[in-house]
């Protein structure tokens, strides 16, 4: 599992990816994080032996699929934490922002699809389920269904909207938050065939009506960064 402090850099790197800084230099990450770029070199190599971030001499750093995941699951987490917190708590946003960064490290995901079901019964309009942090808007725009992607697409999954006996049923199937999915084919009346983990999984349409997802960032790897 990872650690608070790996979260926070794979959160910072992905951030400075989707604002154009590709590959992100060290001295990027130290700037944004304020700490010595020295730590920030130690702490780069660790992620590289972890599998998170792949080094490019005299470039910088990239996720690897695996970092690029735990990074934008996290940014998920983090939104829904800080739209409880503000607008079902009444917490001030920045108070709510400072909360959402401890809490995303440790809540589980049925506690903030709980939260999630809450605020739709409410009628509560979150502010950031579009936005992820700010990042990535370019190449991923709103949460999508899973029904809504073609054949060949690939995509995170976000928000499962089931009651708990069909989400526990996805999740033997591994079908849960932050997991990669890819549609292998889509069948009459709106049923679907997708792949997760490498085995193919047939949906009906009103499952995969209530199962959102956000479409695989692109990154802009063209050019040297300075």
């Amino acid at each position: 599992m990872a650690s608070g402090k790996t979260e926070e850099y794979l959160e910072t790197i992905l951030s400075l990816i989707c604002k154009n800084y590709y590959p992100v230099k060290n001295k990027d990450i130290a700037d944004e994080m304020d700490i010595a770029p020295a730590t920030v070199t130690e702490m780069i190599k660790r992620l590289s032996d972890e599998g998170f971030v792949k080094y490019i001499p005299y470039r910088g750093v990239e996720l690897t699929d695996k970092g690029i995941k735990k990074a934008r699951e996290l940014q998920h987490k983090h939104n829904i934490l800080r739209d409880f917190l503000s607008q079902v708590l009444h917490i001030d946003d920045v108070a709510a922002d400072r909360e959402a960064c401890v809490l995303e490290h440790s809540a589980s995901d049925i506690v903030l699809e709980s939260m999630v079901a809450y605020m739709e019964e409410k009628g509560i309009v979150r502010k950031h389920i579009s936005d992820v942090s700010n990042t990535c808007r370019s190449t991923e725009g709103d949460y999508i269904r899973l029904s809504d992607l073609h054949e060949g697409e690939k995509a995170i999954v976000a928000l499962i909207h089931l009651p708990k006996s069909d989400r526990d049923r996805l999740t033997s199937l591994g079908i849960i938050t932050g997991e990669d999915v890819e549609i292998k084919r889509r069948q009459k009346q709106g049923c679907i065939s997708i792949l997760v983990k490498g085995t193919e999984i047939a949906l009906g349409k009103v499952i995969a009506n209530k199962i959102f997802v956000m479409r695989k960032c692109l990154h802009n790897a063209g050019g040297e960064v300075d």
